[in-house]
């Protein structure tokens, strides 16, 4: 009876483990600060620029467009890098920001295209990987309804 308890605590620990584990590593859209208090009265702007071209495009986001990128950001997931540098392929360069007339800038996204985010003041100043694989054509597709 006592290897048996014995051999359920430690499995239990294990599986607590690796719980803890992969909470810590998969981070999901709703444990970003600040995205539940985004409005469709918040100032929402996306800059989106390449990498080593100086112009970028300003976009303001209406109201629509704003509960587009609200639901696009809760529903993906991110995972947590542990280094302060990451390689990357996809030159497209997008910033988030996200402010109020009282609050000013609340939330700052920087994104490189369909790979990682950083979000200035979150995750120790490190990068998450989008698990997202429509996250760029999503951001694209909210810019597009600017024009």
């Amino acid at each position: 009876m006592k290897k048996s308890f014995k051999l359920i605590v430690g499995i239990a620990t294990v599986i607590l483990f690796c719980l803890m584990i992969y909470s810590y590593f998969i981070v999901s859209g709703d444990e970003i600060i600040g995205v539940s208090n985004i409005t469709t009265t918040s100032n929402v702007v996306i800059r989106k620029s390449y990498l080593g071209v100086t112009n970028e495009q300003e976009y303001l986001l209406n109201a629509n467009q704003i509960e587009m990128l609200k639901t696009l950001i809760l529903q993906s997931d991110f995972t947590r890098n542990l280094s302060t540098a990451v390689r990357f392929n996809d030159k497209d360069m997008y910033t988030i920001i996200i402010k109020d007339s009282e609050a000013n800038v609340w939330l700052n996204i920087d994104c490189i295209g369909n790979e990682w985010i950083s979000i200035a003041n979150q995750f120790n100043g490190k990068h998450l990987r989008i698990n997202n694989p429509n996250w760029k054509k999503t951001l694209e597709e909210i810019i597009l309804l600017s024009n």
